[in-house]
Parts: structure tokens; sequence; C-alpha cells
């Protein structure tokens, strides 16, 4: 069973691929023409989201090396008490939602410290897994297009973020709770 799962998992990609090329090539579309135009595009699209990520990046490392991030997780970890929730789990959640690899660092950190397999290690796996880089998205992708007004897109994303850390934490707690 499991060996014809692989085989399944290592073939569905390329069949899906030459599915999509053996459709265009029977619709008369010149595939390998339009595969060119589509990746010239996504050149164009990449050079036009470089300023956002620029200034995105620049922000974050400002506020991450001037000390802010640290003194607000500080400040809730006061609110917070750290048998509930860790104060490197605060970290993390205040850096997830503005750049994806500056958590991942944050994690691995927590890693090293507390190992992959306690609850902190557990938390942070869980965060990085339903959470997303919403700061970083936002500016990356609609800076692309062009977007001013994101409308309800930052509080919808924040809320989404905060419910995934809030799940997160409840389930580690259920989970070294049986432990």
């Amino acid at each position: 069973m499991s060996g014809s799962i692989e085989l399944i998992n290592s073939w569905v990609i390329p069949l899906i691929f030459l599915f999509i090329v053996s459709y265009a090539y029977a619709r008369k579309i010149k595939v390998y023409e339009v595969f060119v135009e589509g990746a010239k595009e996504g050149f164009n699209v990449a050079v036009m989201i470089i300023p956002y990520l620029v200034v995105i990046l620049s922000a974050i490392a400002i506020f991450r090396v001037s000390g802010a991030m640290n003194l607000v997780a500080n400040a809730i970890g006061y609110l917070i008490p750290p048998s509930l929730v860790p104060p490197d789990i605060i970290l993390l959640s205040l850096v997830k939602p503005l750049s994806g690899s500056a958590a991942r660092g944050v994690m691995l950190d927590i890693f090293s410290r507390y190992g992959v397999d306690s609850m902190q290690g557990f938390m942070a796996s869980v965060i990085q897994g339903s959470t997303e880089t919403t700061f970083y998205v936002v500016a990356v992708y609609y800076g692309a297009i062009g977007v001013k007004n994101t409308r309800h897109t930052i509080p919808a994303g924040l809320t989404g973020e905060f419910t995934g850390i809030v799940v997160s934490i409840i389930l580690a707690h259920i989970y070294f709770a049986g432990k």
C-alpha cells in the first residue's frame, strides 16, 4: 500500500504538468511562448515588489535591533503568567506577523534552549504552522498590484493570527497535561 502511495506521490506533479501542456497544445496554444511570457511577467512583478520588500524588512530589523520588540514582549509578559505562556512564545507571537524568517529564528532558539519535544517547542511549532506573516504579505502582495487601501485585510489577518496563537497555546497545554 505505501509503495503505491509513494508511486502516486512521485508522479502526481509531472502528470499535472503533462496534462496542462497537452491540453494547451490540443487547444492550439503556443505553450512555450505563453510560458516565456508568463515568466517575463513574473520577473516584472518581482522587480516591482523589491521596494516594498526592502521597506518591510528594514522596519522589522529596526524594530528588533532597537530593543522595542523585547520591550513589548516583556511588557506583555507581566500581564500573562509565564506558566501559561512562556516569554519566548510571546516574542515568537509578536515576530510572526512581521517576518517568517525572524519567527523561524526565534523558533530555532526555542528549540535549542528547551528542545523540540518540550511544551515551548510544541507551542512554537504549532504557532509557526497555524499563523501567517500578515504585514509582510500585505506589504509585498498589495504593493505588487498597487493596492493602497487594505480595508479589512490587516484586522482580519491579525484576528486569524491571534486565534492561531491562542489555539496553539491551548492545544499545547492539553497535549502536555496528558503526558
